[in-house]
């Protein structure tokens, strides 16, 4: 039995020995640990290279301001619309009842009105809208052209006529105040003749005829041609 547990003794000293030399050369190159009696111990090599680990990607943000945001549209002010209806329709358009409800028929009187004004159709009630409702613009043709309006027009001379003015000057010397010898028959020298005319017992229509030109030869003796 001595020889028997000596040689037993000897092969494990072999494999223990044998052991410790494979775990020196291979499992603390890097190589295994499964060997290793004192894992926490075993040396670890890191390599010279260095390691570049990708970060992740950051997915794509979408900015704020470029996400379209349906946002409904604001009502017109009551006050505004109805004002704007009133006018409208004192003008001869046809807004509907002036209630400060945009409708249709207030649309389209509104782009009528911009249409006939010549200005941008755009059936929008607006500020500036009412303001040329309330407060009147020159007229289209010198807003849209540019263009100066003309000056108005001095009235026309009246004619003067001779034999009226005679007999002005006659009917002023008998007192009948036919207004001023200008030449021209007004309505204060037909009223004179016609006074005239009754007092001489002659039709009175107020009007220079033969007739009322003898009556005046008769009466002061001027003849007038």
């Amino acid at each position: 039995m001595g020889v028997v547990s000596a040689r037993l003794a000897f092969l494990a000293f072999l494999g223990l020995t044998g052991a410790i030399i494979y775990n020196a050369l291979y499992l603390q190159e890097g190589h295994g640990t499964a060997m290793n009696p004192n894992p926490a111990s075993t040396r670890v090599s890191v390599s010279d290279t260095p390691v570049i680990v990708p970060l992740p990607t950051p997915s794509p943000q979408v900015a704020t301001s470029d996400v379209r945001k349906d946002v409904p549209a604001q009502p017109e002010p009551v006050e505004l619309v109805r004002d704007i209806q009133t006018e409208l329709k004192a003008r001869g358009y046809d807004a509907g009842e002036a209630d400060g409800r945009m409708r249709d028929d207030t649309k389209a009187a509104i782009s009528a009105y911009e249409k006939a004004e010549g200005l941008p159709v755009t059936g929008v009630p607006s500020d500036q809208l009412l303001a040329r409702l309330l407060l009147g613009q020159p007229s289209k043709t010198a807003a849209t052209t540019g263009s100066v309006a003309p000056a108005p027009q001095a009235p026309k001379p009246v004619a003067i006529d001779n034999t009226v003015k005679s007999v002005q000057q006659v009917l002023s010397d008998l007192g009948y105040d036919p207004g001023p010898s200008d030449g021209a028959m007004g309505a204060t020298t037909k009223t004179a003749i016609e006074a005239f005319q009754r007092d001489r017992k002659l039709v009175q229509d107020g009007r220079i005829t033969p007739v009322l030109l003898r009556e005046i030869k008769r009466v002061t003796g001027k003849s007038i041609e």
